[in-house]
């Protein structure tokens, strides 16, 4: 790309991206098929927030260590729609991945439709017991949209094992892809097509 970027862009893009689907699918655990290429994290995180449909009064769940563009898109979501952001205090030193579940799960209501949620979280480099959390969270209609910070490559992982309704995933820091390079995974009966959801 650096090279002739034109050439690349216009002609050699477009044929290279099923491989590095593949590439990606594997290393993450993930059939290639349900991953896309994402420019940034937040940009994810507001593809998936723009295919709910929103209400006023529903609500959209994060905790105090998120990244603040990613609590920024739940933000625009929630003043589009007149939904909540309600935002869950992780208080530090954290006692540990008890604590988390307890702090999470209490805040849950009935109108909660949307737990955002990092795995590494990228102000406090904590490690969330998302793999407790996603199963019990995905009642009732909720969704869970899991945003991956630092990135995968720091632990084993295997996204369609963890449930969440969608997956965000950095690639260009302990994977040293290029820059730029993150992902978004949507569950399977998620995506549109018939007989599914959209």
């Amino acid at each position: 790309m650096e090279s002739n970027p034109v050439a690349f862009l216009a002609r050699g893009l477009e044929d290279r991206l099923p491989a590095a689907r593949a590439a990606v699918g594997a290393f993450v655990g993930a059939d290639p098929d349900d991953l896309a290429f994402v420019p940034n994290a937040t940009f994810g995180i507001a593809t998936a927030l723009g295919s709910l449909r929103l209400s006023p009064g529903d609500e959209l769940l994060a905790t105090d260590h998120e990244y603040n563009a990613a609590l920024n898109a739940l933000r625009v979501a929630a003043l589009d729609s007149g939904a909540w952001v309600v935002t869950v205090p992780i208080p530090l030193p954290v006692a540990g991945p008890d604590d988390v579940v307890e702090r999470v799960l209490a805040a849950v209501t009935a109108r909660t439709r949307l737990a955002l949620l990092s795995h590494v979280t990228s102000p406090t480099a904590l490690v969330f017991p998302v793999e407790r959390l996603v199963p019990v969270l995905g009642g009732a209609g909720r969704r869970r949209a899991r945003r991956r910070c630092p990135c995968p490559g720091d632990d084993p992982l295997r996204v369609e094992d963890l449930g969440a309704s969608w997956y965000v995933g950095n690639l260009h820091k302990w994977c040293c892809a290029p820059k730029g390079r993150r992902f978004l995974h949507v569950r399977r009966d998620l995506k549109p097509g018939p007989g599914r959801s959209s």
